[in-house]
């Protein structure tokens, strides 16, 4: 019988992470993040992290909250939903084990699609291999892709570099293409979510995006982006191409203005939040609230909770 887990969804900015804590202090319960951003070092302004101690424990009120999948690689480290899958998968028998109740939170529908609809076992990611690939232009790497395995290059944007690199990569490890391994390959999923998503007004939605992203500039991004050019991560990494890092990256290098960096940043927020509602919208089972006020929220998921112990 699969595990049911209880899963906090919702578009960018919309207050998950914040009643997520709550909850989580109300019930004691650990939360394992599924955001693709927040897994990366170092970037804690631009992917709106909650404030961490030691990387891991939020501590309010005297309350300890401790969270898992956040802080876990480098900016350069290319990390797939496969990956995702796999990582869940270790904190959940980990936190089964220690007898610990827990909540998965997140937007990254192709992360928990990875987790609860798997359809493939890939290898473990090769990190020497993933090097001497991210050596390559994404021109060549396609090349290649269409060579060895046309199947998923069709699949494939020429621009995905990310997941072109992990289909070359896994090609070298098999020597089999990854579209046929998907096609001969299917996994039963050992968990079952018990999905609750948080939706919004649209132009509500908007303005919170849109304020949220000018206070990570007052908290300042433009910094945090410096930094970690400084230490050496370009906008080659695919971590600094999210929302964000790569507006001020442009900036910093004076191909557009400071205001058309906010603006741009802004729109890709909106659009971000608008794919991510299109993909949940098409999820069965999943039980909305409306989020109108913090407290009519918190006081909705609680019923939710309260639900799915019973």
């Amino acid at each position: 019988m699969a595990l049911n887990i209880f899963t906090l969804v919702g578009p960018t900015s919309i207050g998950k992470t914040a009643l997520a804590t709550e909850l989580a202090r109300k019930y004691d319960l650990d939360i394992i993040s599924a955001d693709s951003r927040q897994i990366y070092k170092y970037m804690d302004i631009g992917t709106a992290k909650p404030p961490l101690a030691d990387g891991r424990w939020l501590i309010a009120d005297g309350k300890k909250v401790r969270f898992h999948l956040i802080n876990i690689i480098n900016p350069d480290v290319l990390y797939s939903a496969a990956d995702f899958a796999r990582d869940a998968q270790k904190v959940i028998e980990l936190l089964t084990l220690q007898k610990r109740q827990f909540i998965l939170v997140g937007g990254s529908g192709l992360y928990l699609k990875a987790l609860f609809e798997p359809f493939f076992s890939a290898p473990p990611r090769d990190l020497s291999i993933r090097h001497n690939l991210g050596k390559e232009s994404s021109e060549k790497l396609y090349g290649r892709l269409k060579v060895v395995d046309p199947t998923s290059a069709e699949r494939i944007k020429p621009a995905d570099r990310q997941r072109i690199i992990r289909a070359l990569e896994i090609y070298q490890q098999t020597r089999k293409p990854l579209s046929v391994q998907i096609k001969n390959q299917n996994q039963k999923t050992e968990y079952s979510p018990y999905y609750v998503g948080l939706t919004m007004e649209r132009k509500l939605l908007a303005e919170k995006i849109n304020q949220r992203f000018e206070q990570m500039v007052d908290d300042g991004l433009v910094d945090e982006v410096k930094n970690l050019l400084r230490i050496g991560y370009t906008k080659e990494n695919n971590a600094l191409n999210g929302i964000g890092y790569q507006e001020i990256i442009r900036f910093l290098n004076k191909e557009i203005s400071f205001m058309e960096a906010i603006y741009l940043a802004k729109n890709r927020s909106r659009q971000y939040a608008k794919r991510q509602m299109t993909w949940f919208k098409k999820v069965e089972g999943i039980k909305w609230i409306e989020y109108t006020s913090p407290e009519t929220a918190f006081s909705k998921l609680i019923q939710q909770y309260e639900k799915y112990l019973n």
